[in-house]
């Protein structure tokens, strides 16, 4: 008599809760990519890549000195549409040389394509992110990949052809490889995301330092010289000169501070005093936190956008690798609802209100403080500041 083979188990369902954020989520990445096709059909010169395209393209033919004289970013962009040939306080070249030197190969394709293959760059970027740092498995992951796709800080650094997306993924991977012990890998890429827009990211070497991981801290530290170095012979003194100018007039223009906390206390003393405590807050938190690599970099992370004097709605998208990280420490239910909540807060700014926003962070920060007290901590951090349990859980 042959056995009866058992019959196989059921496949188990996802939370019915899950399974509609997931669907909610894909509608809404959907939507926020139609939007961003329509971009590249009906405007694709109106983004500030084709302010970093006219950089690139001048810093080729006449010198990197010169990626900051008007005239020349104007030459460039005379195939562009007259109002996009425009150079002025809201439409200037006041990054660093880096990021025309990593457009410059994309210059070989006229400025349409070229914005679509630097937008897929973005998107890969964002997934690399995803790949190396988010938590979670199965259909848990994919919803919060598709929640950061259809979030409008992230649509908005695609839309507008920000580097902010590969900033998030140098910074996940540098996470990624402090965790693993390669303190020179993690300062390099540490390095490279600062010297992209260093007012997004200028607290996460600050925030290894504190969390007494020497190693990291003084490797970028080298790295962040050895480009420092890199762009003062590339720019010269004309070129040095040019960015100082640029950058002066640039922050001189009050829109660059609308989405930072000018837009409560205005622009002056209270509003830089106000940045520069919660950004020391939140490195005394993640000395406190010290044992979690995971909050230690999403603390530098969130202390940077906060305490940012020229912010955009883009920059907020750095918000969304914090947030995974903070999700892998196994924050209480309380926490987990108010990172929902700030999907809420994040959309406002797609009015021009960026309050909510503004809001939704300080009290974040507040439980990142109160976790710090809530449970115990292991102080103690291994040899070449690397913490013995919590750098160990990489994903």
């Amino acid at each position: 008599m042959k056995a009866i083979a058992p019959a196989p188990a059921p496949a188990r369902r996802p939370p019915l809760w899950l399974a509609a954020a997931a669907m909610a989520s894909l509608w809404a990445a959907i939507f926020g990519v139609l939007r961003l096709v329509r971009t590249f059909l009906d405007d694709p010169y109106g983004n500030d890549f084709r302010v970093f395209y006219a950089a690139a393209k001048v810093g080729l033919s006449a010198g990197w000195s010169h990626i900051y004289d008007a005239d020349l970013l104007r030459a460039a962009s005379a195939s562009f549409p007259v109002r996009d040939q425009v150079y002025d306080s809201a439409h200037y070249y006041v990054q660093t040389p880096l990021l025309a030197w990593i457009i410059a190969p994309l210059t070989a394709l006229p400025e349409p394509p070229a914005f679509v293959l630097w937008t897929l760059i973005g998107l890969a970027a964002l997934v690399v992110a995803w790949v190396v740092a988010c938590p979670f498995t199965g259909l848990g992951r994919i919803t919060l990949l598709l929640l950061g796709i259809a979030l409008w800080s992230v649509e908005e650094s695609l839309r507008f052809g920000q580097p902010t997306l590969l900033m998030l993924a140098l910074v996940a991977v540098a996470w990624q490889q402090t965790a693993r012990g390669r303190p020179v890998v993690a300062g390099a890429l540490l390095a490279l995301a600062a010297m992209l827009k260093p007012q997004d990211a200028w607290l996460v070497p600050i925030a290894v330092l504190v969390s007494g991981r020497l190693p990291v801290f003084l490797a970028f530290i080298g790295s962040a010289a050895a480009l420092s170095i890199a762009f003062l012979l590339a720019l010269g003194t004309t070129g040095t000169s040019g960015f100082l100018s640029a950058t002066a007039m640039v922050q001189a223009d009050p829109i660059h501070q609308y989405d930072t906390l000018a837009f409560v206390f205005g622009i002056g003393p209270a509003t830089y005093a106000t940045e520069l405590v919660l950004g020391a807050i939140a490195m005394a938190v993640a000395y406190l936190r010290r044992a979690e690599l995971d909050a230690v970099f999403a603390l530098g992370l969130l202390g940077s956008v906060m305490a940012s004097p020229h912010l955009h709605q883009p920059d907020y998208s750095l918000n969304v690798l914090a947030a995974w990280l903070v999700l892998r420490t196994g924050p209480g239910l309380a926490h987990k609802a108010w990172l929902v909540a700030g999907i809420a807060a994040c959309q406002f700014t797609s009015i021009g209100l960026p309050l909510p926003q503004l809001l939704w962070q300080t009290v974040w920060l507040g439980l990142l403080a109160r976790d710090a007290t809530a449970r115990p901590r292991e102080a103690h951090i291994g040899a070449g500041g690397t913490h013995r349990r919590g750098d160990q859980t990489t994903g």
